[in-house]
This record gives structure tokens, sequence and C-alpha cells, in this order.
């Protein structure tokens, strides 16, 4: 019967890493003044990354294990 299985990327039989989105508006402008955005949705979080970011501290690839809650 599994010769006529076709298996897609969204099979969830192998497990993948989940990437953690977070909404902001613009690098230099992040947050907006409207509390019900979604930029506001850990909003903390989001300061910690760009400012790493910002100053070299980590890579994207670090950023995204920080915010996925890997330690770096």
């Amino acid at each position: 019967m599994d010769a006529f299985v076709v298996r897609y990327s969204t099979d969830t039989a192998h497990s993948h890493d989940i990437v953690p989105i977070y909404f902001i508006h613009s690098i230099e402008h992040p947050f907006c003044p409207i509390p019900s955005c979604e930029c506001h949705t850990d909003q903390v979080r989001i300061a910690q990354l760009l400012t790493h970011l910002e100053n070299g501290v980590m890579t994207l690839q670090e950023a995204a294990n920080f915010a996925d809650g890997r330690t770096v």
C-alpha cells in the first residue's frame, strides 16, 4: 500500500523546526502606536532580537535559534 502513497513536504512523518514569525513594520520603526497591532506581540523579545542583529552580536541564524528558545 505504501507504494501508492505520495508524500508532500507538509507531511508530519518527519519533524521540522518551527520558525517563529514576528511582525514588525520596518527595522527603523518596528512598532506602531496601535496597541492591538500584531507588532506588539512579544515586543520585548522582538526588540532584543533587533538590537542584537543591528549591533552584529547575532547572525540571522543565531537570532532564529534565540527566538525559537534555543541557547545561542
